[in-house]
């Protein structure tokens, strides 16, 4: 094992707290720790391990999952039984055996910024890249997928666009989703407050749409990560907007997309409806488990650039009328 890799290992893992094996034998490892240099402490996360993982050998895919605003990395087992959910779907063979990390990201966006921290560097390379030294995992673009819901599912469109070839799909079930705007104002006060300082020390336009997921789409579609959307039929007004606004973009760039609109609002009785079909869609692209031995594919290097947002402009998004609930 190189030394680098062992240190890691030794000095980072955090002692687990495991739930008891449920009827299908996975275990849950919550609120574990992973050191991040971009960060300069610890992202905070959980981990189900599938059933038969700790005597297996084998390598298992890796589906990230993003929690909203004001969620953590317990709300996806806490709140939507993920754990039970993918019990169910691993059993009836809909999604392949796999680990799924669940990491808590605080209320930073998914994006870097110097006010609220380095939160997509600290995700796309400190937290990856040490659930690949610390877990048995196909280390390659057909063994990730990310997903995640409302803030989570901008955060997920958000990474899998900026890294195709390191994530083969990804899911948005009410993903925070916004064209472009020119001022502050084009948001209620109670939006701004949920962006916090993510965008700014106050909210600054050009950093707000220089990181929409829209200026990710001028690349080759044929590279694209498969993508699955979900929005309800009474979710946030702008938010069913945007997500509408963001499928004709996808199209227009010819990027395909599975794109529902199911019944319910903004909360957990939607995305605990949705959580099934998403991963059902996400267990379809990722390969299944390798023995250990099993080569994996190169990654990319470090010495190679994320690829910048800079694709079209979004479209302007006209000015808001009065909401009845923030996109969190």
């Amino acid at each position: 094992m190189p030394l680098r890799l062992l240190v890691l290992l030794l000095t980072f893992a955090t002692p687990a707290t495991a739930q008891p094996p449920m009827s299908g034998g996975s275990t849950v490892q919550r609120s574990l720790a992973m050191p991040s240099a971009a960060l300069g402490q610890p992202v905070r996360y959980s981990v189900y391990l599938p059933a038969g993982y700790a005597r297996s050998g084998l390598r298992y895919p890796v589906i990230y999952l993003l929690h909203g605003f004001g969620g953590d990395d317990l709300s996806f087992f806490d709140s939507g039984d993920l754990q039970e959910v993918a019990d169910r779907l691993a059993a009836e063979g809909e999604l392949p055996p796999a680990i799924i990390v669940t990491p808590s990201a605080k209320k930073g966006w998914y994006v870097d910024n110097a006010e609220t921290g380095r939160w997509e560097t600290a995700l796309l390379d400190d937290l990856v890249d040490g659930v690949d030294a610390q877990y048995r995992t196909l280390a390659k673009r057909e063994g990730r997928a990310v997903a995640g819901y409302s803030m989570g599912g901008y955060g997920a469109l958000r990474f899998a666009l900026l890294e195709p070839e390191r994530f083969v799909a990804a899911g948005s079930l009410s993903g925070a989703l916004f064209p472009d705007v020119k001022a502050a104002t084009d948001f209620p006060a109670f939006q701004l407050a949920f962006f916090g300082r993510a965008f700014g020390a106050t909210f600054d336009p050009k950093t707000f749409n220089a990181a929409s997921p829209w200026r990710l789409l001028a690349d080759d579609a044929a590279d694209a990560p498969a993508l699955y959307m979900s929005v309800g039929d009474r979710d946030i007004g702008i938010l069913a907007e945007g997500n509408a606004a963001f499928e004709k973009a996808l199209a227009a760039a010819r990027i395909p997309v599975t794109y529902s609109v199911a019944p319910g609002g903004h909360d957990w009785a939607l995305w605990g409806s949705q959580l099934a079909p998403m991963l059902e869609f996400l267990g379809k692209r990722l390969a299944k488990p390798l023995p250990a031995d099993a080569p994996n594919e190169p990654e990319r290097s470090a010495a190679v650039p994320r690829k910048d947002a800079l694709g079209p402009a979004t479209p302007t998004m006209p000015k808001l009328g009065v909401q009845t609930a923030p996109a969190r």
